[in-house]
């Protein structure tokens, strides 16, 4: 069972996956300081009461998590993304699969706007430039309401996933699966990562225009 590893796990997203996936796996919820992390640990038992996620979820530092983990998910806002991998960078120990769940999201106004750099090229691919060829990359979860999925609400939606291989792409989806009424769905490679960070901001500008809560995605078949 590979060990989880949250960077920067004190955020909402943070908080709803550190419930569900701690409930099967070791899970290290990091944080750059240990007392923030402690705290939100002791914040998830509290609330939660669950004994599986009191024993399987445990605080620690940011570059601890990159160094133990096998599967990490990056859960920091877009704005410090960049600047946290890079400070991490090389404690990565290789062969470890890295999940962005970075969002191109920013407030202008009134309404939300997709945020990316003259480039064009999207977050999960700036990732990959960073850290060692053996750390494997995927961008993930941008679509999930977090506040919802920490509630254990009911909720059917569908996680595009972007990554390179399939191989990755199964070892992401096989997470995703893991929380009750979540479906993966293989989008294509990283150079598609930036379709999925911008969703993100259309899922926030239909909710606020047409006064609906927590709005996520699903792709029905007929």
């Amino acid at each position: 069972m590979p060990l989880l590893g949250l960077i920067g796990g004190t955020g909402d997203l943070g908080f709803a996956l550190a419930v569900h996936l701690s409930k099967n796996h070791q899970v290290l919820m990091g944080s750059r300081n240990l007392e923030k992390a402690k705290a939100a640990v002791d914040e998830i038992n509290t609330e939660k009461k669950n004994s599986e996620i009191t024993r399987n979820l445990e605080p620690a530092e940011n570059s601890k998590v990159v160094q133990l983990s096998d599967i990490l998910i990056l859960t920091v806002p877009h704005a410090n993304a960049l600047e946290t991998v890079r400070s991490l960078s090389n404690g990565f120990r290789g062969n470890q699969i890295l999940i962005s769940a970075v969002a191109a999201v920013a407030k202008k106004g009134d309404e939300f706007v997709s945020e990316t750099d003259a480039s064009g090229i999207s977050f999960a691919q700036q990732i990959k430039k960073i850290i060692p060829d053996s750390v494997k990359v995927a961008a993930a979860f941008q679509t999930v309401p977090a506040k919802v999925l920490y509630r254990e609400t009911e909720i059917a939606a569908d996680v595009p996933v972007a990554t390179d291989t399939r191989e990755v792409y199964e070892s992401v989806a096989s997470l995703v699966m893991e929380i009750p009424d979540l479906r993966p769905l293989y989008l294509g490679s990283l150079r598609l990562s930036g379709d999925v960070e911008r969703l993100t901001a259309l899922l926030l500008n239909i909710g606020r225009r047409n006064s609906l809560k927590s709005p996520t995605i699903r792709f029905p078949s007929f």
